[in-house]
């Protein structure tokens, strides 16, 4: 029992210590009261609306290059494999380089905002995109496949992480109000920089009688985002009169309590989301990838002609996400609407009919493309949202990274499954590569009505709630986090470790380490194509 009380005694005495830190940085600081950014990252919700539409309006230009340059890629599919001699295992190997890297990346960056902020670390990162691009600019220049896979990589690691960190800062910003509005418009400048990559880079290219220009623009419009980050860290700097002070350290080591081991305490319905997330976000992304090529071949267009049908694919979510957005923050439903039922069932189920359009019939591709692009519009939007609410507002980062993650170990493994399926499909069609999408969008589509279940068991429904009932119930959470980090007790302190999240976090990298056997194996050991190995055997005839 006295051990008890002195346990109890020490703790108390920590906590008066802590206090009287914080105490005397809020007394030297007055102007993080008057902004409300301090204490931890629960009080950005409570922060002035002049500082969250900064917040907002610098966020969302961020990633504009990374998207860009990652659509580019898939639209000059057909070229690259030309002129790289590369076969479509070779190209799974070269798209899957951006999203290897991010199996792991995604979670120590999340973990990283969670600990210490974000400031200049959008910008580390944006110059990280920018080397990227400008690797493999110059990569297709010199027609050098291995020094394109690096330039991918590295280009992966930034593009990976500044989305994290955007997704990061809005959630955190905007958990009790709006969140869904933010993330929405958010999601439509991705869709509208992702568009305009899958459109423009084919007639750029033809336009300057040089298919590497649509690698040199992907590296300026890189540039432009190194701008608009430097605009960023410069509002930043004068909002809080330095960027990183003495003080600001102070605090966080005063109040930050986030722990590695509290990864145990997620709870089970957050593993759930990463599931649905694992499924879908690798079909959205690896179709995408494809979209060019799988007009042109299956449909008998020219390149140019498919990369434009195959930009549809981007127009929907431009427009629907920040109108969804306005729909959810006022109505609620993420799971279902009730009355239209537009959910996320919905999403797969659009995703599934797209798939068997554009696989075996002939009718106009772009309705197909439509018919993703609404996928795609009614999918993500949710999913994000959702772990802005369910987590503690101080794992946001972490656990949005754990989502990044989970979407590119789907990825990297699908990218290199669907190049092996395209090369052994007789012609290199497309009809292998599209059952084996509407086989995981049906599954997908089984485990979402699940979720359904899940939240209103563990969550009492806190996803379908309406606007008041949400506010109310996202506030009073809010404020308990708050008043825990007051304390310098973790937001999670009351949760325990059970065997399902061992159980979640050893399936989770089970498949972590699939993709990156599967990645060095074709990138190292891939076999050529007929194709490629008749381009080598004609350039050795040359030489």
């Amino acid at each position: 029992m006295s051990s008890v009380k002195e346990q109890y005694d020490e703790k108390a005495q920590q906590d008066v210590i802590r206090d009287d830190a914080v105490d005397k940085i809020e007394f030297e600081d007055q102007h993080y009261e008057e902004t409300g950014l301090h204490e931890s990252d629960a009080a950005l919700a409570n922060a002035p609306w002049k500082y969250k539409m900064i917040a907002l309006a610098t966020a969302l230009m961020l990633p504009v290059g990374s998207h860009f340059s990652g659509a580019a890629l898939g639209a000059m599919k057909a070229s690259l494999k030309e002129n790289l001699m590369i076969s479509n295992t070779r190209y799974g190997v070269l798209s899957s380089s951006v999203s290897i890297i991010n199996t792991v990346f995604p979670v120590l960056g999340g973990f990283f905002i969670d600990t210490f902020g974000t400031v200049w670390g959008t910008l580390v990162i944006n110059f990280m995109i920018l080397l990227g691009s400008l690797l493999t600019a110059i990569a297709a220049h010199v027609g050098q496949f291995p020094l394109m896979v690096v330039g991918q990589v590295v280009f992966g690691i930034g593009s990976g992480l500044i989305v994290t960190m955007q997704e990061s800062l809005l959630s955190k910003w905007f958990r009790t109000k709006y969140l869904a509005l933010a993330i929405g418009m958010q999601l439509s400048i991705s869709r509208l920089s992702t568009f305009l990559g899958t459109l423009v880079s084919n007639p750029i290219s033809e336009r300057m009688d040089d298919w590497v220009w649509a690698f040199w623009l992907a590296l300026i419009l890189c540039g432009f985002s190194i701008i608009m980050n430097l605009i960023y860290a410069y509002v930043l700097h004068h909002l809080q009169g330095a960027v990183v002070t003495k003080t600001e350290i102070l605090r966080i080591k005063a109040k930050k309590t986030v722990h590695v081991r509290s990864l145990l305490k997620f709870p089970p319905y957050f593993w759930h989301i990463i599931l649905i997330e694992f499924i879908f976000a690798a079909v959205w992304t690896v179709h995408q990838s494809v979209a060019t090529e799988l007009v042109q071949i299956h449909f008998g267009t020219t390149q140019k002609l498919a990369a434009y049908k195959a930009s549809v694919s981007q127009v929907v979510p431009i427009v629907v996400t920040p109108i969804l957005g306005v729909f959810i923050d006022l109505v609620g439903q993420r799971v279902k609407i009730c009355k239209t039922h537009i959910t996320v069932l919905l999403s797969a189920a659009f995703f599934v009919i797209s798939c068997g359009l554009l696989g075996w019939t002939y009718v106009e591709p772009i309705a197909g493309m439509i018919l993703y692009s609404f996928s795609l519009a009614f999918g993500p939007i949710t999913m994000i949202t959702s772990i802005g609410m369910i987590l503690p507002s101080d794992y946001i980062g972490t656990g949005l990274g754990l989502f990044k993650s989970s979407n590119n170990i789907g990825s990297s493994i699908l990218d290199i499954i669907v190049g092996i399926v395209q090369d052994n499909t007789e012609g290199e069609k497309y009809t292998g590569v599209m059952t084996v999408f509407v086989i995981l969008g049906c599954v997908g589509f089984m485990i979402i009505c699940g979720l359904y279940f899940t939240q209103r068991i563990y969550l009492k429904n806190l996803l379908e709630l309406g606007r008041s009932k949400r506010e109310e119930r996202m506030t009073e959470i809010n404020d308990k986090e708050l008043f825990l980090t007051k304390q310098g007790l973790d937001s999670l302190n009351n949760k325990t470790t059970t065997n399902f999240n061992y159980f979640a976090i050893g399936i989770y990298v089970f498949f972590g380490i699939c993709a990156w056997v599967l990645f060095f194996v074709f990138a190292v050991t891939g076999k050529a194509s007929a194709r490629e190995m008749s381009y080598l055997g004609l350039l050795h005839g040359q030489d």
